[in-house]
C-alpha cells in the first residue's frame, strides 16, 4: 500500500487501522473524518507529510508514532 485517499462516507479511522503500513507514502483524508484512533498509523515511516481537515476533533494516542519521514504536518485551528 503506497498511495491511501480516504472517501467522504469515512468518518473515522479506528485504532492501528493502517499499523506498520511501511510503504505508504500519501494519504489524503477527507473532510469528513473527525476521529484518528490510536497508533492508527504507527510506524509508516515512508509518510512524509499530512494535511488534516478542519473537521477532525479527536486525534488518538500515538496515531503517528514511529512516522519518523514526517516532515510537515498541517493541523486545523480545532486541534
Amino acid at each position: 500500500l503506497k498511495r491511501l485517499t480516504l472517501p467522504s462516507s469515512i468518518t473515522s479511522i479506528g485504532y492501528r487501522a493502517f499499523y506498520e503500513c511501511s510503504g505508504l507514502t500519501s494519504l489524503t483524508i477527507s473532510s469528513n473524518i473527525t476521529k484518528i484512533g490510536g497508533e492508527a498509523f504507527e510506524h509508516c515511516y515512508r509518510l512524509t507529510s499530512l494535511n488534516l481537515p478542519d473537521g477532525i476533533t479527536t486525534i488518538g494516542s500515538n496515531a503517528f508514532y514511529g512516522c519518523s519521514g514526517l516532515t510537515s504536518i498541517n493541523l486545523p485551528a480545532s486541534i
